[in-house]
């Protein structure tokens, strides 16, 4: 399963990752003008250090994690340091202790387990038709035993 959700500012990008966690790759585009940018969160104690995004040739930041699925985490976005930004194409909103609201990524989805894939037996070949030939003479043959 891959959710892509865009606007002009940011992006993220959700898919099963390996070992049972989902791979979530934040973006952010290059027309927010920063300089540098973090993704803080609740699965990295909201720290600017743990979560730094990589600068692309474009001009914008990117960094890929892997998380749990089957909950929801509250992020946002630490641009140069000092100006929070939100995610305006999250999943949900959820106001903050600080007067503001955080982002959202939803991760409960990634959580259903896959159905595998199931293996097709080919069809038993049915037993091969007598002819009429041969049955007149299995039953003759029945018939002079019951005698």
């Amino acid at each position: 399963m891959r959710v892509q959700l865009r606007i002009a500012e940011a992006e993220v990008i959700k898919s099963r990752g390996t070992k049972g966690k989902a791979r979530v790759t934040f973006t952010v585009d290059p027309e927010v003008g920063a300089q540098a940018a973090a993704v803080c969160g609740d699965w990295n104690g909201w720290s600017p250090d743990a979560g730094v995004m990589q600068r692309d040739a474009e001009g914008g930041f990117s960094v890929t994690v892997d998380l749990d699925p089957g909950r929801a985490y509250r992020f946002r976005y630490l641009l140069d340091g000092q100006r929070w930004d939100n995610d305006w194409a999250a999943d949900a909103y959820v106001r903050n202790d600080f007067g503001g609201d955080d982002s959202v990524v939803d991760l409960t989805a990634l959580a259903e387990a896959v159905p595998p894939a199931t293996r097709r037996t080919p069809a038993k070949k049915a037993a091969p038709a007598q002819t009429a030939k041969k049955a007149t003479s299995t039953a003759k043959r029945a018939g002079r035993t019951a005698k």
